[in-house]
């Protein structure tokens, strides 16, 4: 499965959590570590590398927080 292909189908699993699972980032790597658990196929080479891809396609879909 290409690389974009995974992102979509993570995406779609992060965005079916419900919002007060999808709040922070303590969130995304919780499940991050979690799908890499259930999905072993998802891990190349370096664990650390796929833990650290899977978060940064999560990060820019966490809502913005409001200063103040």
């Amino acid at each position: 499965m290409t690389q974009l292909a995974e992102k979509k189908r993570v995406l779609e699993q992060w965005l079916q959590l419900p919002e007060s699972r999808r709040r922070d980032a303590t969130d995304v790597v919780v499940f991050a570590y979690r799908l890499l658990q259930e999905r072993p196929e998802l891990v190349g080479e370096n664990r650390q590398s796929s833990l650290d891809t899977i978060v940064n396609w999560l990060l820019p879909h966490l809502p913005k927080l409001e200063a103040g």
